[in-house]
């Protein structure tokens, strides 16, 4: 599901510059944690439209092992494409809102993990960190603009020492 990028460290620090805790906006904070939350639960129902439907219009996904994914129709597409695959469930971890002092960008940032379960009962299964950039858009409303998704490795077997 989720490209490898070495550019992640980089645009979370360029963002948040601008920001710090809420940033005295409650109120963003919120609906930046429910707007995150929606996503997900969407995308473990496995309804990809109601799932886009909290992307910007200038969204873009960048999830390690594939092209990024511009608009929400292509986001839509591949979130299709992933169920058809196999049953999907994506769980967060704690996560951690922060909002620019202005109010117009919300960042998410949480460790997930997502699992596949193949039509054959496998499950693939990959951990990591989720970095999901809200702007506020002209309606006034938050939208998933950004969406980084970063795998960590799997741990190290005793073996492998």
């Amino acid at each position: 599901m989720m490209a490898r990028t070495s550019a992640l460290p980089l645009v979370a620090a360029a963002v948040l510059s601008g920001c710090s805790g809420s940033g005295g906006n409650t109120g963003a904070a919120d609906e930046v944690r429910k707007a995150a939350l929606g996503v997900v639960a969407a995308y473990n129902a496995q309804d990809a439209h109601a799932a886009a439907t909290y992307d910007a219009p200038d969204y873009v996904g960048i999830y390690h092992g594939s092209p990024n994914t511009v608009g929400p129709a292509a986001d839509e597409a591949a979130m299709k494409s992933q169920a058809a695959a196999g049953h999907v469930d994506w769980q967060l971890g704690d996560g951690k809102v922060t909002v620019s002092k202005a109010g117009d960008l919300g960042i998410y940032e949480a460790p997930y993990t997502f699992s596949v379960t193949n039509p054959d009962k496998s499950v693939t299964r990959e951990t990591g960190n989720w970095i999901a950039i809200f702007r506020r858009q002209g309606d006034g409303g938050m939208k998933l603009w950004r969406s980084i998704a970063s795998d960590m490795p799997s741990p190290k077997s005793a073996a492998a020492g």
